[in-house]
């Protein structure tokens, strides 16, 4: 095998020596984010990805032994980190635009607004309640409400879904006013 030629930086790196991180970004970054780039297909999620890499990398870098390339080692981090995410995305449920202006309709008036959100929201349980709010109206993905819920992204999503055919059933028997 050839010989590592960030192997000293790396070596450095575990001896604590953290000013070896900067040649080992400057010499890997390029590979590590195309790496993932490639699984998400999205630039701005990928940089993400890429420094989450990086930093679980410094937190195993006593783990590394030279057995391999450094960059194949670091590049396995990103491959997996990159992974992990486009699964957890593709288990997230996506709103329907249609289905959002049907909770939240468009009007001029907030307090219309207001009051139609508080009216709906006594059909729900306190969890659909924190779901629905932080879904709809402060824009959160699935997997941030899990995390801040401490839930199971599964139980989130069908938590979501339950509180939706509750609002639907109701304003079908006539419980919520719809204007």
């Amino acid at each position: 095998m050839a010989k590592d030629p960030l192997l000293q930086h790396v070596k450095r790196l575990q001896k604590g020596q953290m000013d070896a991180f900067d040649e080992l970004y400057h010499q890997t970054k390029t590979s590590v984010y195309y790496t993932i780039l490639a699984i998400l297909k999205d630039p701005s999620l990928s940089e993400d990805i890429m420094q989450e890499t990086y930093l679980k990398a410094l937190e195993k870098i006593q783990q590394f032994k030279p057995n391999y390339l450094f960059v194949t080692w670091l590049t396995t981090i990103a491959k997996n980190m990159a992974i992990n995410e486009y699964n957890r995305r593709k288990k997230e449920v996506s709103v329907d635009l249609d289905e959002q202006e049907y909770l939240l309709p468009s009007s001029p008036d907030d307090s219309y607004k207001e009051a139609m959100i508080r009216e709906m929201m006594v059909h729900l349980s306190e969890d659909e309640r924190m779901i629905v709010l932080y879904h709809i109206v402060e824009n959160y993905k699935f997997k941030d409400i899990a995390k801040m819920l401490d839930k199971p992204l599964g139980t989130v999503t069908w938590s979501y879904q339950n509180a939706l055919q509750k609002l639907r059933k109701k304003a079908k028997e006539g419980e919520i006013d719809e204007k």
